[in-house]
């Protein structure tokens, strides 16, 4: 995954997801950049008008950027 890819958010369904953000389930987004959370991979995406990270396990890469 890299900036600019399209990705759909498939979520976990853990607590920590299903609360903070359901709404964020389902949808398409695009990468804006690499992240990462205490070892873990992570990307910030742009969804519904706001940047979120999320953990690269929680992403599906729908179009890659050239």
């Amino acid at each position: 995954m890299q900036a600019g890819d399209l990705v759909r958010i498939k979520g976990m369904g853990s607590l920590r997801f299903e609360s903070t953000w359901p709404e964020a389930n389902g949808q398409i987004g695009v990468i804006v950049s690499e992240a990462k959370r205490l070892y873990i991979p992570a990307a910030k995406v742009m969804v519904l008008g706001e940047v979120v990270e999320f953990d690269h396990d929680e992403l599906e890469v729908i179009s890659e950027s050239w």
